[in-house]
């Protein structure tokens, strides 16, 4: 089957979709989780996609088509990343930062593998501290994700976010690095509302100070 172009935002927006629909399912409509969808420094520092729940963070860095996976080639900070792994940055990425895109079918299905294990190799990088590549479809990754198998809790998910930002030439405190996105809850009337976090360091205090009923609640 020709594979057809849409786009990669509709791939990130189809993903977001299906993860906030699971989360949903999964622990109510009063869950709180955070998503963001990066541009600018902070596509090229981080990643395309962010999303943090009280017990996992990820990171994704999305492609339409596997074969758009040698845009990352031309990354000077993904280089660097890769030219600089050892075994603990490279276990640590493996379990933090991802890569997808999608399969050509008539679904939206898409592939997700750890990060420096697709792109690394271009670079030579060897194993180890790489390893051979493992993949997941989008919703056995997602459900693994809320179980707390795929991701890290957020005091190494602050590590490896200082690791990035450490790369990009800024500090190598992932609390306070630079890190804009939003957090998700409901308020007493039940509904949505977004709070702004610009750090990780804010994003932690945010969810230590959240009621722990909203954790809890089902539909």
């Amino acid at each position: 089957m020709a594979k057809s172009k849409f786009g990669e935002s509709q791939v990130i927006d189809f993903f977001s979709t299906a993860l906030k629909d699971e989360l949903i399912n999964r622990f109510g409509s009063h869950s709180q989780y955070s998503i963001g969808n990066f541009s600018g420094s902070q596509d090229r520092k981080y990643a395309d996609f962010f999303a943090g729940t009280n017990s996992s963070c990820i990171l994704i860095e999305f492609k339409e088509f596997e074969r758009e996976i040698r845009d990352e080639y031309r990354k000077p900070l993904r280089e660097k990343l890769c030219k600089n792994l050892t075994s603990e940055t490279a276990a640590l990425s493996r379990t933090t930062h991802f890569i997808a895109h999608r399969i050509s079918s008539m679904c939206m299905d898409i592939k997700l593998s750890p990060y420096v294990d697709v792109v690394c190799p271009n670079w030579s990088i060897g194993s180890p501290p790489l390893e051979a590549v493992s993949s997941k479809a989008h919703y056995d990754f997602i459900d693994d994700f809320l179980s707390g198998k795929e991701g890290v809790v957020i005091g190494k998910f602050l590590q490896y976010a200082g690791h990035l930002s450490s790369t990009a030439g800024g500090t190598a405190d992932g609390a306070n690095a630079p890190f804009k996105s939003v957090l998700y809850s409901r308020n007493t009337q039940g509904r949505v509302v977004g709070t702004f976090f610009n750090s990780l360091g804010e994003l932690r205090q945010l969810i230590d100070k959240a009621p722990k009923i909203t954790q809890s609640r089902r539909p």
